[in-house]
């Protein structure tokens, strides 16, 4: 009994450690040594709630496990950055969710599961990601410079644009002008949402004029 248990342990920070070692070549905040104890401790309470639930008839081994997903939104919400206009972390707090999922998985004894899943998960994190630098590459930055009367609701109106229309930004600086502010915002986006962009800023209140240029 107990050899299956530490059998559990070590493939648990294998697994954990395969993650990890992906994300520490990426200079991920969260990288080998956390993935590999997210998913020791996730398959040690796993364990431990069986172990539990055996020795009561009305104990609930699902009860002790839900917790690990709770435990997991705090290290989660921890590892998203929030900028103004940007969400950073994203990919690292869903990968720190699903390392515990693993866990849960190999205390549970579906060991085949979990390799598979940390197979993919692994492919998603390497293969996706030049998926995706192909597809930035196909973008153009555009600056904008939008004159408006008002601070303080514009800052929030944008915010509302980029996330709707699902733009990044590199870069954003607010000046005071005569009048009112101007808005300096560079973005990398598509020509079909560019235009969308400025269609949907000109629409918000106290917008004088929107001008951009390809950079």
């Amino acid at each position: 009994m107990e050899i299956d248990f530490i059998l559990k342990i070590l493939l648990a920070a294998m697994l954990g450690g395969i993650i990890g070692l992906e994300r520490e070549l990426s200079h991920k905040e969260a990288g080998l040594r956390t993935n590999i104890l997210i998913a020791i401790g996730s398959t040690l309470i796993t364990i431990l709630s069986f172990k539990i639930a055996a020795l009561s008839k009305t104990a609930d081994p699902a009860r002790l496990t839900a917790q690990i997903v709770s435990g997991i939104g705090f290290l989660g919400a921890g590892a998203i950055i929030q900028a103004r206009f940007a969400v950073h972390g994203l990919t690292t707090a869903a990968t720190i969710w699903t390392v515990a999922a693993i866990g849960i998985a190999v205390g549970s004894g579906y060991y085949l599961v979990a390799f598979l899943v940390t197979i993919f998960v692994v492919l998603v994190l390497t293969v996706f990601k030049f998926l995706q630098a192909y597809m930035e590459k196909q973008k153009q930055n555009y600056i904008y410079l939008i004159s408006t009367e008002e601070k303080a609701s514009l800052l929030v109106d944008v915010r509302q644009v980029l996330t709707e229309l699902n733009i990044r930004y590199s870069s954003a600086r607010l000046n005071r002008k005569e009048g009112g502010y101007e808005f300096e915002i560079i973005l990398s986006t598509s020509e079909n949402k560019n235009r969308d962009f400025i269609e949907k800023i000109m629409l918000i209140k106290g917008v004088k004029e929107v001008l951009s240029e390809n950079l």
